[in-house]
């Protein structure tokens, strides 16, 4: 599920409106990934929850975090953290249900 589209990218930030959609989509699809893998996503999806999508795709256009490539079957990994408290306070509002850990003495 895609929380955040390109068109309501700019509607955050509209300095993204010149980026071509080759160079945009992918930093879109990566925020959306960061930001699904943590949280619980509702349906509808919150407007402040397409915002921190939107500041995480801010922060990865500015720095490229690409730590490995393969070839073979193309494949890349991306390393990214959040150090914006505005988008950890909204992700730990929307955060997935871990459970409990049981300990065994």
């Amino acid at each position: 599920m895609a929380i955040l589209t390109s068109s309501e990218l700019i509607g955050f930030y509209a300095e993204f409106a010149s980026w071509e959609s080759s160079r945009l989509d992918p930093v879109i699809l990566r925020a959306n990934v960061y930001v699904v893998g943590q949280v619980t996503v509702p349906d509808p999806v919150p407007l402040e929850l397409k915002l921190a999508v939107a500041m995480v795709v801010k922060d990865m256009a500015q720095d490229r975090r690409l730590s490995s490539t393969k070839q073979g079957d193309y494949q890349e990994t991306f390393s990214y953290v959040s150090n914006d408290p505005k988008v950890e306070g909204i992700l730990k509002k929307y955060s997935k249900n871990r459970g409990q850990k049981l300990w065994m003495i």
